[in-house]
């Protein structure tokens, strides 16, 4: 009788065993199954964007081209990237500052603006006019 249950235990866990094992198998067949479709979505090797030169050059600052002097209350937002040294963010905070405070009677006002310092006034004075 002993002999009949050890053999049965054996042969159930020779089944359970087998379970293990084809479990296993189907769980590295599905995680392969991923890895290629995830391989196949992304591409290996991407053709860089070459763009033309001349697209990438800024826009025009060009100082000797540009008008000067500029009248600082009413330059408008491109007029003021023309002045060497200004660019978009510090037209904005000039056309900002007037926006909220009306016309500028001295250079010197813009130093209330944060962002705008004594370089950037005596920059601004080189190229600006008050009108």
């Amino acid at each position: 009788m002993t002999d009949e249950k050890d053999e049965i235990r054996a042969t159930q866990r020779l089944r359970d065993d087998k379970v293990v094992l084809i479990m296993l198998a189907l769980c590295f067949v599905l995680l392969l199954a991923i890895i290629v479709v995830q391989f196949l979505e992304t591409p290996s090797f991407q053709k860089p964007v070459y763009t033309p030169a001349e697209s990438l050059e800024q826009p025009e600052n060009n100082a000797s081209e540009a008008n000067f002097p500029i009248g600082i209350n009413s330059a408008t937002y491109e007029e003021l990237q023309t002045i060497p040294g200004v660019g978009p963010s510090t037209a904005r905070l000039i056309i900002k500052y007037r926006e909220e405070n009306g016309t500028i009677a001295s250079l010197d006002d813009l130093l209330a603006m944060e962002g705008i310092g004594e370089k950037t006034v005596s920059l601004l004075a080189d190229y600006c006019v008050v009108d």
